[in-house]
């Protein structure tokens, strides 16, 4: 029995595996909000402690162990927090143990069986964790450590299994749940963590700050956990608190050279206030430094008011997020969601393409209804709207989602497999440790084989088109009446007559696509637990993101080989099209051209051990001036040059800063630069800039420069 004179005593995880590297790598917001809160009105009875690092968590257990422990639980860190959870229990077995967040069902029999494998976790705080927490500490010190006391009655804003009849058959333990508790309307409730403090020990040189400005959101999309009803209403922060959240990080995150930041916002852009926010920002670049780039997920409708926001901030900072999830009518149906119009999509590519900016999108698959002709179709529709980048995910069965209903999932013959959620594995206390996900990998309507298919699609579009780093030679191949998504499909099906690099990449990238797959959860532990397989993960050769992880093969090893590959092809369909008469020199000199122009943009790219000396060479074809005119239908042939230009490819002095960030933080091997590519949604910050030796001023390749001298380099998510 704790005695009432001494303060309860509370450790607060959000926990993340660090073995290879940092997987979440960002500050832990979600734990000092809670903290913020329940400190508000019980600072004199408890005292609370932070944590993100889980070696760190576990020492601070050993050394003096807490009377309450509440973690994270979300599908990246649920594991590793009921295994701290049992550590805790181990070296105080009358802890109090929560875990909370979004990996969490929401009806009461799923949340039963979610709960029941969590042997370790007493009590489960749901949805929105500020009241919830609190609830539950204000309950702990009104029955004084007492655990037989605190888990007589429902908790509201908590479920739980009774303590007592935890060991008993299924249909004999009692499951427990307490009234759902209202969402806070007037966020400023909650005292920032920022401004107080309790985040600073996080301004570690590692982390990358989070802001929160709004929650909720209006739509309803079936495979997001903020598509339930609970969510629907937005509730705001004043931009009081936060333009003072903007420059107290500012003021950190300058002094550290962190160049970086992270919105929690589901909807940036879409609102009145986001105007200021990006205001803010601006200003705090200009007196900190920071920030250089941002990450954001931009709202699903209002376009053109996100776009009015978002070019408040300098070029690249954020790039608009057009989330398409799916082109296809009946499937955006299917999975309850609303959509913006290509013609629409265009109209704002276009827009903003004039204004120096770009635009990105997503795909999910296999999304109900979903066939591999639609989803190639969408790919095709979307690449060919100009979207910046499109991102292509497959989907994750998550917890909260209707896509764990057991007939939901019968109903669209839906197939699960497991995978090591990338890189969330590690060993502590002499434990081996996982974190996976139920990847959706075949329905009625797309079997595997063609799932599998287009993850090789995806790889392609991933590592040829987002961040336009061959864009000179897809934009010939335009203007030659052959499209991107037509050119990749091309490139994929004549796989074979590829550089023997590129061969055995794809090889390799399917082989592993297959084996990272599991039928069962416990057929992936038996796998993984192994000394021999253990030790495959620790060295990064498997668990990690397979698509980012080819893809920084492709831009850093193979980029050379690419080009050629893709030189042959556009060789091969000129020739196929328009015959040898049309076929001559002159367009073979233009090809080679664009190719060399692209192997010195690229030079260096990701590459944390490439000399940063410029790269000069002498050009037949006005390329800059191509590019800038921005017209598909227009042929380089037109900028012949009566003589050659010099063009100068260079890191500008904030990339140097920019890559050094990078390269420190993260490191320069394959799994370090699958992570880096995740942080950078906009790679176009990452190829060298371009002066020519006549004009002799730095500039941004991709850019009309409509009189200015000089172009703010920004690196962006």
């Amino acid at each position: 029995m704790k005695s009432k004179s001494k303060k309860l005593r509370i450790f607060l995880c959000d926990l993340t595996y660090d073995t290879i590297l940092l997987v979440s790598d960002t500050i832990p917001i979600n734990i000092g909000f809670i903290a913020s809160y329940i400190n508000k009105y019980l600072s004199k009875d408890i005292e609370i402690s932070l944590f993100k690092y889980p070696q760190n968590t576990i020492e601070a257990i050993k050394k003096n162990p807490p009377d309450m422990i509440a973690l994270s639980n979300y599908s990246w860190n649920s594991n590793l927090s009921e295994f701290v959870s049992s550590i805790a229990k181990k070296y105080n077995p009358n802890v109090i143990t929560s875990q909370g967040g979004t990996n969490f069902p929401h009806s009461v029999e799923l949340q039963k069986d979610f709960v029941k494998t969590k042997k370790n976790t007493d009590i489960f705080t749901i949805l929105e964790g500020e009241k919830s927490t609190l609830n539950l500490v204000q309950l702990i010190l009104e029955c004084n450590l007492d655990r037989k006391k605190i888990f007589e009655k429902p908790i509201d804003g908590c479920v739980f299994i009774h303590p007592d009849t935890k060991n008993l058959s299924d249909d004999k333990q009692l499951f427990v749940v307490g009234e759902t508790l209202p969402r806070i309307k007037d966020l400023d409730e909650i005292p920032s963590p920022y401004l107080n403090g309790t985040l600073d020990k996080f301004f570690d040189g590692k982390l990358t700050p989070f802001l929160e400005t709004n929650r909720g959101c209006p739509f309803t999309c079936s495979f997001c956990h903020t598509g339930n009803d609970y969510y629907h209403k937005l509730n705001k922060f004043s931009s009081e608190r936060i333009k003072d959240e903007i420059s107290y990080i500012g003021k950190k995150a300058g002094y550290l050279g962190i160049t970086n930041l992270h919105f929690a916002d589901v909807n940036f852009g879409m609102y009145t206030q986001d105007a200021k926010v990006c205001e803010w920002l601006m200003e705090s670049k200009k007196i900190y430094g920071w920030p250089l780039q941002v990450m954001a997920t931009t709202g699903k409708n209002a376009k053109e008011r996100i776009m009015e926001v978002t070019n408040i901030l300098d070029p690249g900072m954020l790039n608009l997020n057009m989330s398409a999830q799916s082109m296809d009518g009946n499937v955006l149906e299917n999975i309850k969601r609303s959509n913006i119009k290509v013609t629409v999509m265009k109209e704002i590519n276009e827009e903003l393409r004039k204004k120096g900016r770009t635009t990105k999108s997503e795909l999910i698959m296999p999304l109900p209804g979903e066939t591999k002709k639609t989803f190639l179709n969408g790919i095709n529709d979307l690449l060919n709207s100009n979207v910046g980048s499109l991102t292509i995910y497959t989907l994750m069965m998550l917890h909260g989602t209707e896509f764990q209903n057991p007939k939901f999932r019968e109903n669209w013959g839906y197939k699960g497999k497991y995978r090591i959620v990338p890189l969330n594995f590690g060993e502590y206390e002499n434990t081996r440790i996982f974190d996976y996900e139920e990847a959706g990998i075949a329905t009625k309507d797309m079997p595997f084989d063609d799932y599998i298919y287009i993850r090789s699609i995806v790889l392609m579009v991933e590592s040829l088109i987002n961040g336009r780093p061959f864009d000179e030679i897809f934009q010939f191949a335009k203007t030659l009446g052959l499209k991107k998504a037509y050119f990749l499909q091309l490139l994929r099906d004549n796989i074979n007559k590829a550089p023997d690099n590129i061969k055995i990449l794809f090889d390799e990238f399917v082989k592993d696509t297959k084996a990272e797959l599991w039928d069962s959860e416990e057929e992936l532990l038996n796998h993984y637990r192994s000394d021999d397989n253990f030790e495959l993960l620790k060295q990064g050769k498997v668990g990690g993101n397979l698509i980012y992880k080819y893809k920084s093969k492709s831009l850093v090893l193979l980029k050379n080989e690419w080009i050629e590959y893709m030189q042959y092809q556009l060789k091969e369909f000129a020739l196929a099209k328009y015959n040898d008469l049309y076929f001559n020199d002159d367009m073979e000199s233009q090809i080679e051209e664009l190719c060399l122009f692209c192997k010195y943009k690229l030079n260096g790219v990701l590459d944390g051990q490439v000399n940063s000396i410029p790269q000069i060479n002498n050009f037949k074809y006005d390329i800059l001036s191509w590019i800038d005119r921005d017209d598909e239908n227009l042929k380089i042939a037109n900028f012949r040059l009566k003589k050659p230009i010099t063009y100068s490819f260079e890191f500008s002095k904030d990339q140097k800063t920019n890559r050094t960030d990078l390269f420190k933080r993260y490191g320069t091997d394959i799994n370090s630069l699958s992570k880096i590519v995740t942080r950078i949604s906009n790679l176009e910050s990452q190829f060298r800039k371009i002066r020519t030796i006549e004009d002799n001023f730095l500039r941004d390749i991709y850019r009309d420069l409509q009189g200015e001298n000089f172009v703010r380099y920004a690196l962006v998510n």
